[in-house]
């Protein structure tokens, strides 16, 4: 369906049908207006009837439970994922749903491996159904080094994942090093698609601009948490766009100081904004918001591409970036957060 389109191919049909689809889907993207309604909302009881009531949330909150509101936002989530990973299915790129659902294996991952070293239980509601290998098998694997149903890929990261907290005995340490092996599994499977297929220029741009960001937002945090330049080598991803040695270069010097030393970088603004903002409030809140809007704004390429791979993958991050609009809405509303503060946490809309 949404095969790589060149010349000397004849694919604009399956094109066609495909884009059709998520031509559809699109109508049910969150608009600013229905935002801008809910951020008027009083209370959580009747924000979630505007949202039952909207034909752009396909999931009905329980409104005599409104606390419950996350279970339902990742109803929402699962719904456009298993949508997302049928149209993949027909894909020439048959990595591509992994590319995304990874995201949430390597999330289900961090929990259990910190609730091992912190010696918790892991909880359903620790746990994402969104996801490329079965939950109940990583922790297997991890509690029990149980390894026979699950890649050998994973079974490797997860005992280097042991052996740097055995190096640590820190949890945080747990992020940065699978960061850093999501992205490198990714690209080995396209690695391994591009011996047969041609490479597709937006999808590989789209996983080097994440990279790129994640490099940058850890190596803030890496700066801000006091670790040495020898740290921050070991756990970058080095086929970005972004020339990373730039920042190594600079790591050792003061934080505002980044500013001007990365003004002729693509990420010069995102990074301004981010580290302004946690100088005077101490929170990597902005940067994460300037690097979803980033990601977003990128993707919205495919609204204007009638043969192509984008206006998929514009849709699965459009739909992501809608819920985690509303739980930031639903959650302030929660929290007596004023409309104000809450319009300064919210993401742009794929509409604009």
């Amino acid at each position: 369906m949404f095969k790589y389109y060149r010349a000397d191919t004849n694919n604009q049909e399956e094109y066609a049908f495909a884009n059709g689809i998520v031509r559809k889907l699109e109508r049910e993207l969150i608009g600013r207006e229905l935002m801008e309604t809910l951020l008027k909302m009083k209370d959580i009881t009747s924000a979630l009837k505007v949202l039952n009531e909207s034909d752009s949330f396909q999931s009905i909150f329980d409104i005599t439970k409104p606390e419950n509101f996350e279970s339902t936002l990742n109803q929402e989530l699962e719904h456009y994922h298993n949508i997302f990973k049928n149209i993949s299915k027909v894909s020439p790129f048959n990595f591509l749903y992994f590319t995304f659902a990874s995201k949430y294996d390597f999330q289900n991952l961090k929990v259990i491996i910190k609730s091992k070293f912190l010696k918790k239980e892991v909880s359903d509601e620790m746990i994402s159904n969104i996801y490329t290998i079965d939950p109940a098998k990583l922790i297997l694997a991890v509690y029990e080094e149980k390894y026979e149903d699950i890649p050998g890929s994973f079974k490797f990261l997860i005992k280097k994942t042991f052996t740097e907290y055995q190096k640590h005995k820190d949890p945080e340490k747990i992020d940065f090093v699978l960061d850093r092996e999501r992205f490198i599994m990714i690209l080995n499977r396209i690695r391994e698609v591009e011996i047969i297929e041609p490479e597709e220029p937006f999808l590989r741009r789209f996983i080097r601009i994440n990279i790129d960001l994640n490099n940058i937002i850890n190596c803030i945090r890496a700066k801000i948490r006091g670790e040495k330049k020898s740290f921050i080598r070991e756990f970058i991803v080095n086929e970005g766009e972004f020339k990373i040695e730039k920042i190594i270069d600079i790591f050792e010097s003061p934080l505002t100081s980044w500013i001007e030393k990365l003004n002729n970088t693509d990420y010069k603004n995102l990074i301004e904004a981010g580290i302004n903002a946690y100088q005077k409030n101490k929170s990597l809140m902005e940067i994460e918001k300037e690097k979803d809007n980033y990601i977003l704004n990128f993707t919205k390429i495919g609204k204007y591409i009638t043969f192509g791979i984008e206006p998929l993958i514009g849709f699965i991050v459009a739909k992501e970036n809608d819920v985690r609009n509303i739980r930031i809405i639903l959650s302030g509303i929660m929290n007596k957060i004023s409309e104000n503060k809450l319009k300064e946490r919210l993401r742009d809309t794929y509409e604009k």
